[in-house]
């Protein structure tokens, strides 16, 4: 059910996200953002369509304790819609960007890291008087984002229809930019999924439920359960972790995943032109900038990549200076 707004924007705000869902948009976080842009809007008894510059400056002020980044995504929302009314015949004020950098940089693990992050994986044994134990699809789970580069949530989301083990790919169906994709996985993986599949079959499963993974129970699991033996797993792997928002996260899995794939790639002597597109469809990445950055992640681990990107595409990819958008990846 679509959030309710009150203010004389609540007719266009649910425009502008039928819009944008059309189009393959989840909006979710933005709607959240427009719920408080309505109710500022209200609290000024806004009388006529058209945000002005006095609005908006209330709107995108700085909130207690918010980051940057979160301040800089809301009003990249407060941007689309101001756009989107103007479009509309509406005219309305447009606020600026504040200038922002992200300070974080993603942690690639080594190949030695992530074989020595499975072996403790595997060796951790599980309670079995917990019917609502992870510990039975952790080794699967942390191998599939590795392997494939999606996200945590993408993998909770997934259903056993969408994992096929006989011509090893996955449907993506609940991706953050709302499209799917199918993604392929290798043999080694089709293997453990494999494994998993007929344990998790052996299982009482709730009805209803039709998750890829979920607990000896039969119920879902949540990603924070995940996140949790992560660090736990981390810690006996002897693979520091530099504090809260320092990571290394289960995120960096995907990074780790896109600077491995970009050398593999190069090692192969495959065409970077070619490849990069490539592997921005395989991430599910609207556009190349977004697929670009790890080309100057790898360069920083394996200098000679960026060699042979220069050779082939020296004016496509040029160097960043604004802002890198790891955190939104």
């Amino acid at each position: 059910m679509s959030k309710p707004f009150y203010s004389i924007y609540g007719p266009s705000i649910k425009e502008f996200l039928a819009v944008k869902r059309s189009l393959g948009f989840k909006y979710q976080a933005a709607e959240y953002e427009l719920g408080k842009f309505d109710k500022i809007a209200l609290k000024r008894d806004e009388a006529s369509i058209g945000i002005t510059k006095e609005l908006v400056v209330e709107v995108c002020d700085k909130q207690t304790n918010e980051s940057e980044k979160s301040r800089n995504n809301r009003i990249q929302v407060v941007r689309q819609f101001a756009f989107y009314l103007n479009d509309t015949g509406h005219t309305s004020y447009v606020p600026k960007l504040p200038p922002f950098r992200s300070s974080y940089t993603p942690y690639i693990f080594t190949k030695e890291e992530v074989l020595r992050f499975f072996c403790i994986c595997d060796q951790i044994k599980a309670n079995n008087r917990n019917p609502r134990t992870v510990m039975f699809f952790l080794p699967v789970l942390f191998r599939l984002l590795y392997a494939t580069g999606i996200r945590t949530g993408e993998a909770m989301s997934l259903s056993i229809n969408d994992v096929d083990v006989e011509r090893n790919n996955l449907k993506i169906r609940d991706s953050k930019n709302g499209k799917e994709r199918l993604i392929p996985f290798s043999e080694s993986l089709s293997e453990n999924l494999q494994d998993y599949l007929k344990y998790r079959n052996q299982r009482p499963i709730v009805k209803g439920i039709n998750h890829l993974f979920v607990h000896p129970a039969g119920g879902i699991s949540t990603s924070y359960i995940a996140y949790k033996w992560f660090r736990k797993i981390l810690f006996r792997s002897g693979i520091s972790h530099q504090g809260k928002g320092a990571g290394p996260r289960v995120h960096d899995f995907r990074h780790t995943f896109a600077v491995h794939s970009l050398v593999s790639m190069c090692e192969q002597g495959l065409d970077l032109y070619y490849s990069l597109p490539i592997l921005s469809t395989y991430l599910g990445h609207q556009s190349l900038a977004a697929t670009d950055k790890y080309v100057r992640l790898t360069a920083e681990m394996y200098p000679s990549l960026i060699k042979s990107v220069n050779k082939v595409c020296p004016h496509i990819f040029p160097e960043l200076n604004k802002t890198q958008y790891y955190e939104a990846d």
